[in-house]
């Protein structure tokens, strides 16, 4: 399979180098272009051979939302993932209604930016076996993929997904936001690797972390899930 050709949509050109980079260091990826707004990636859609875009929301002129209700109008073949700060839940929404192959929002780990583009390239693969009518069980395999189900393999390289479940779990049993030496109590495991498991959930977004503090002492930081 060739490589897949990637724009990235991304207007802080630090974050749009980091991501060109990262991209390009998997096997089946290359990115083609950079675009600082939704109006130069339209452009750029209509001179290179583009099949995945990755798209943030806050663009200046065109934001992200409208650049992907124009691809879809023009009828290009053209996916995109969604990387964005915008966590609103009607921006979700109309992305998923635009068809947004994935919505992933800053901060995130790159394991799951990765996990994505590994999800679009087994749906790519599926779908060019050749010229022929699907069963139900290759639509199917297709929504499996689309699932991430390999999400968790994914993780960085010392986590654990059951660990992983159980901080997550208590985490939502309590409605305080907790510190690593609480959590490590509760879990009985160390200091340090409850600390992993909490940093992990924030650069995923799925948590926030707050420094408390104290009369005396040092500051505790405090994580709360979002």
């Amino acid at each position: 399979m060739n490589k897949i050709e990637v724009l990235v949509v991304e207007d802080d050109p630090m974050v749009a180098e980091i991501h060109q980079n990262f991209i390009n260091s998997l096997e089946d990826f290359r990115v083609v272009a950079v675009a600082g707004d939704g109006a130069k990636a339209l452009e750029l859609l209509d001179v290179l051979p583009i099949r995945l875009l990755i798209l943030d929301i806050f663009l200046p002129g065109l934001d992200g939302l409208n650049t992907l209700r124009k691809i879809r109008e023009l009828q290009k073949n053209v996916d995109v993932i969604i990387v964005s700060a915008s966590r609103d839940v009607s921006t979700v929404n109309e992305a998923i209604q635009a068809g947004a192959f994935d919505y992933i929002i800053k901060p995130f780990v790159y394991e799951r930016l990765k996990a994505s583009l590994e999800s679009f390239r087994q749906m790519e693969v599926k779908l060019k076996r050749g010229p022929r009518d699907v069963d139900q069980a290759d639509i199917d395999s297709l929504f499996q993929v689309k699932s991430y189900k390999n999400y968790q393999s994914s993780l960085p390289k010392g986590l654990n997904p059951e660990m992983l479940k159980k901080v997550e779990s208590l985490m939502r049993r309590t409605s305080d936001s907790l510190s690593a030496v609480e959590v490590a109590e509760s879990l009985n495991v160390s200091r340090i690797t409850a600390r992993r498991y909490l940093e992990y959930f924030v650069a995923s977004g799925k948590a926030i972390m707050k420094r408390e503090y104290q009369d005396v002492g040092r500051p505790i930081n405090k994580y709360k899930l979002i």
